[in-house]
C-alpha cells in the first residue's frame, strides 16, 4: 500500500520512542529516565559513556547523539540508521513491525533517483553510517591512501571508509561540498584497493563540487580533489580549495562560489582535451572548460588567473606536477607565470 502523509505524521507523533527502544533490547541507564526523557548507551555504535538522548518535544519524540552532533532525528531516522534502511522501507517497518529485520544486516541500497532532496538525504544517511562505523584500522587505511599519493591528510575533511557495491568494496568517501550536514549533497568515492577501471570511482547523492574553505583566501579551482590537495604542498595552504568533480558546466559551480564571495579565483584545470573516442559521451573539460569559467567569472566581476605551471612542465594536472617535481612553487612565481583576466565592469 502507498505511504500517506498521515502515516508519516502518525509514526512521528504517536510511537513512544522509549518503548520502541525497549522492544529492541535497549534500556535507559539507571536514573537516566523521566516520562519525557531518557539517556542510553548508543544503540548505533560502541558507547562506553552514555551519550544517546531521547526526548519528547512539541509532540514528537527525538533522539540525539552527543558524540556525533550531526547524528539525530525522529523515529523514522532512527530506524533508517539502526536497520540500514531507506526511508520508504523504514516507514513500512514501523507500520508493519511484525516483520522486523535484524539490525545492521540489511544492505543500504541506492534508491531509484527521484528528487534532489531524497538523493541528498540518502547520501547523508550513507555518510553518517560510515562515520559511525569508523575504526582505528579504517582510519589507518585512509591515511595510507593519502600517503600513497603523497598528499596531506586533514581529519576535518571528514573522509570516511565506505563499503559499496554487491561485494562491499572499500572506498574512501569525501562528503560534498563539505561534511556540514546542512549543506551536504553527495559523496565522492574512490576505491582504496586495486579494482577494475569501471569500479575505481563511485558517486552517491547529487552532483556537487568539493570545497575546503579558508577564510578570506583566494579560491583555487581544479578538476579533482587530489589536484586540490596537491596545491597545498606545491604552493602552501594559501587557497580555499574547490574541485569540480566532473561538473560539466561553469554555471553549476557558480552558486557555491557566489557564497564564498571571492575577489580573485585561480583556475588550474587539467591540461588535456576531451576524448576522441566516439563511444565516450562528450564532456567539456580541460582548456575548454577553463575558457568558459574565465568568461563566466570575469563577467561576474571577479579577477581570474589561469595557472600555467603544469602546462609549462608538460604534465596533465597539479598532482602529476607534484609527483614529478616535488618542490615548493612561490606565490610570486605562480602569479607571474599565469594568465590574468581582469574583472569586467558590472556597471
Amino acid at each position: 500500500m502507498p505511504i500517506t502523509p498521515q502515516d508519516i505524521a502518525h509514526l512521528r507523533h504517536n510511537i513512544h520512542l522509549i518503548d520502541y527502544l525497549a522492544t529492541l533490547g535497549h534500556h535507559p541507564v539507571p536514573s537516566g529516565k523521566t516520562p519525557y526523557h531518557a539517556l542510553y548507551h548508543s544503540p548505533l555504535r560502541k558507547d562506553l559513556n552514555p551519550s544517546f538522548s531521547v526526548s519528547f518535544v512539541d509532540g514528537t519524540w527525538f533522539w540525539y547523539d552527543f558524540a556525533q552532533p550531526d547524528h539525530h532525528g525522529d523515529i523514522i531516522d532512527f530506524v533508517q540508521s539502526y536497520f540500514n534502511l531507506e526511508f520508504t522501507a523504514a516507514v513500512h517497518h514501523l507500520l508493519h513491525g511484525d516483520r522486523r529485520p535484524s539490525p545492521h544486516t540489511t544492505p543500504l541500497q541506492a534508491p531509484t533517483p527521484q528528487t534532489d532532496t531524497e538523493r541528498a538525504h540518502y547520501a547523508r544517511k550513507l555518510y553518517h553510517r560510515a562515520k559511525a562505523n569508523m575504526t582505528p584500522a579504517r582510519e589507518q587505511e585512509l591515511r595510507a591512501y593519502f600517503d600513497m599519493y603523497r598528499l596531506p591528510y586533514y581529519a576535518h575533511l571528514g573522509a570516511v571508509w565506505l563499503p559499496l557495491g554487491e561485494h562491499d568494496l572499500p572506498y574512501i568517501g569525501f562528503p560534498l561540498p563539505s561534511p556540514n550536514v546542512h549543506f551536504m549533497q553527495g559523496i565522492s568515492c574512490r576505491a582504496l584497493r586495486d579494482v577494475p577501471k569501471d569500479f575505481r570511482r563511485r558517486f552517491r547523492g547529487n552532483p556537487s563540487p568539493w570545497i575546503m574553505r579558508r577564510r578570506d583566501a583566494p579560491i583555487l579551482i581544479t578538476e579533482s580533489i587530489t589536484d586540490c590537495l596537491s596545491s597545498d604542498v606545491l604552493f602552501g595552504p594559501i587557497f580555499t580549495l574547490c574541485a569540480l568533480n566532473g561538473l560539466p558546466k561553469p554555471e553549476s559551480v557558480w552558486p557555491y562560489l557566489e557564497r564564498l564571495n571571492p575577489k580573485i579565483v585561480y583556475l588550474a584545470l587539467d591540461n588535456d582535451r576531451p576524448s576522441n573516442d566516439p563511444t565516450v559521451k562528450p564532456v567539456k573539460k580541460g582548456p575548454d572548460l577553463q575558457h568558459d569559467l574565465v568568461t563566466l567569472l570575469s563577467s561576474k566581476g571577479i579577477h581570474t588567473m589561469e595557472v600555467r605551471v603544469h602546462h609549462q612542465a608538460g604534465v596533465k594536472d597539479l598532482h602529476r606536477l607534484w609527483l614529478q617535481q616535488p618542490t615548493r612553487i612561490s606565490a610570486y612565481h605562480l602569479s607571474r607565470s599565469g594568465i590574468h583576466h581582469p574583472a569586467q565592469s558590472l556597471s
